[in-house]
C-alpha cells in the first residue's frame, strides 16, 4: 500500500444542483471505485466527506508516492481558477483535467482558462468542434442500477398521486431556456382533445423566472386544466427516477443545452423522448425508434410530434425496448468512467 496515494480531486462548486452536478454524482460513486477520489463540493455528496480549502491544500501539497502527481478535475470556470491557483501559487503537485459540454464559443477569459488546463474532455463532438484542445471525447452516461423502467407505470403513477391515465414529463428548471413555455402551449392545446393524457412539469422555479413561470399557471389556469398541467416542483436526487418511472414520455424542447441528461435518464427509464436539437440530443434520439426530434424553436413540429404518440399510447409501449438498447449500447455510465480513467493514465503516463 502507497504511504501517500496520488488522489483524484473532484469539484462541484455551485451553490445549487445543476445539471453538471447530477452528472459528477452520477459518477463519482463509481470512479471511486478506480481511484483514491474525493470531492470538493459546496452541497454535501453522499458517502464523501466535505473537504474545506485547508484540508484539500493539506492532502495537496505533498507529492504522492504512486505516481508523479495528483489529479483535479474541474467543470466550471471558478473550478478552473481554483485549481492553477493550487497548482502555480500554493504549488502543489497537480494536474488539471476539464470537461465542456458547452456548445458555442466560449469568451475570452473562460478560453484562457482552458488553454492553461492540462487535458481536456469534451461531452460530445458538438461541444468539441467549439474547443482547440480536446484530448477525448467522452459522453455522459447513465447508472442503469437508478434508472431502470417500472414493474408497473401504473402504480408509478398512483403512488406520485397523478390524476390520469398517461403522463407527458418535462425536467428541468422552469425556464425560457428551458422550453417549458412551448410545452404548456402545446400542452393546452392538445389536451382537451385527449383526455387521458396529462402534463408534468418537474423542475425548480428560480427567483429571476417566476414571472415567467408566474405567466404559464395564469394561461394553464384560463384554460381549466390545472388539474391536467402539474407543477411537481423540485425533486430531491434520490426521488427522480421514481417520477420517471411514472411518465410514458418525456420532453425535452430546450432553447439551448450543453449535453442534457434528460433523455437518457428517460430512456434508461423506458420512456421514448421528444427533444430540440440541441446539446448532444441528436446523438441519442433514433426517430420513430426512441423518439422524436426536431428544430430548435419549431413549435409546429414539436406538436406534431407530441401528437403522433398522444393519439397512439401502443406505440410509446413498443418504443420502451429500443429506449433502453440505445443507452445501453452507447451511454452507459461505465463507459464515461473508462472513457475519463483513460485520460487520467494517459496523463500519468506522459510524466512518468
Amino acid at each position: 500500500m502507497s504511504l501517500h496515494p496520488a488522489q483524484v480531486i473532484v469539484t462541484d462548486l455551485h451553490r445549487r444542483i445543476t445539471g453538471v452536478s447530477a452528472t459528477i454524482r452520477n459518477l463519482v460513486h463509481h470512479q471511486r471505485n478506480e481511484f483514491n477520489l474525493k470531492v470538493w463540493s459546496q452541497l454535501p455528496i453522499d458517502g464523501f466527506d466535505n473537504l474545506t480549502f485547508v484540508k484539500l491544500y493539506k492532502l495537496l501539497r505533498k507529492c504522492p508516492s504512486d505516481q508523479p502527481f495528483h489529479i483535479c478535475h474541474v467543470r466550471r470556470n471558478n473550478e478552473m481558477q481554483w485549481a492553477l491557483l493550487f497548482k502555480h501559487v500554493l504549488r502543489c503537485p497537480i494536474r488539471i483535467v476539464f470537461t465542456s459540454a458547452a456548445i458555442r464559443h466560449h469568451s475570452a477569459w473562460p478560453r484562457w482558462l482552458i488553454s492553461k488546463m492540462d487535458r481536456v474532455i469534451a461531452t460530445s463532438e458538438k461541444a468539441a468542434s467549439f474547443l482547440e484542445n480536446v484530448s477525448a471525447v467522452v459522453h455522459h452516461g447513465v447508472d442503469f442500477q437508478k434508472f431502470k423502467p417500472a414493474v408497473s407505470r401504473e402504480d408509478a403513477l398512483q403512488r406520485l398521486g397523478f390524476p390520469f391515465k398517461y403522463a407527458i414529463g418535462q425536467f428541468g428548471r422552469i425556464r425560457p431556456e428551458k422550453g417549458a413555455d412551448y410545452f404548456v402551449k402545446a400542452m393546452i392545446e392538445l389536451l382537451p382533445k385527449y383526455p387521458d393524457f396529462g402534463a408534468v412539469l418537474v423542475g425548480k422555479v428560480t427567483a429571476g423566472f417566476e414571472k415567467f413561470n408566474n405567466d404559464l399557471q395564469i394561461r394553464v389556469k384560463a384554460a381549466g386544466l390545472e388539474e391536467r398541467i402539474i407543477w411537481h416542483g423540485e425533486v430531491p436526487f434520490d426521488h427522480i427516477p421514481a417520477v420517471y418511472n411514472a411518465m410514458s414520455f418525456v420532453v425535452a424542447p430546450s432553447r439551448y443545452e450543453g449535453f442534457g441528461l434528460t433523455p437518457l435518464e428517460a430512456m434508461a427509464s423506458g420512456a421514448p423522448v421528444i427533444a430540440a436539437d440541441t446539446g448532444a440530443y441528436d446523438a441519442m434520439i433514433e426517430p420513430s425508434i426512441n423518439g422524436y426530434i426536431f428544430p430548435v424553436n419549431d413549435t409546429g413540429m414539436f406538436r406534431q410530434y407530441l401528437e403522433i404518440l398522444m393519439s397512439d399510447p401502443k406505440s410509446i409501449e413498443r418504443m420502451s425496448d429500443d429506449c433502453q438498447r440505445c443507452v445501453r449500447e452507447q451511454f452507459s455510465i461505465e463507459n464515461e468512467v473508462q472513457g475519463i480513467a483513460k485520460v487520467y493514465h494517459q496523463l500519468w503516463n506522459a510524466e512518468s
